[in-house]
């Protein structure tokens, strides 16, 4: 059976879960926007959608969405 945060996986895009991992290390939108070579409104775009997709309702509640699966690995 797959673990949580491959399940999460699921639900995102590609993308979408590079944005994720970055703001799971704490990295601020123009840094993740830098790394990833897009703009700071994708970044937020991205984090919008994650965040609905996950029922969390910012970075911090994401991390510990993260923090958990990982711990559950």
């Amino acid at each position: 059976m797959e673990n949580m945060l491959e399940l999460y996986q699921h639900k995102l895009s590609k993308r979408e879960a590079q944005v994720a991992n970055k703001v799971r290390e704490g990295l601020s939108n123009r840094s993740i926007a830098e790394q990833l070579f897009i703009s700071e409104r994708t970044v937020k775009f991205h984090c919008t959608n994650i965040f609905r997709k996950l029922a969390v309702n910012n970075r911090k509640m994401l991390r510990t969405l993260f923090s958990s699966a990982y711990e559950a690995v």
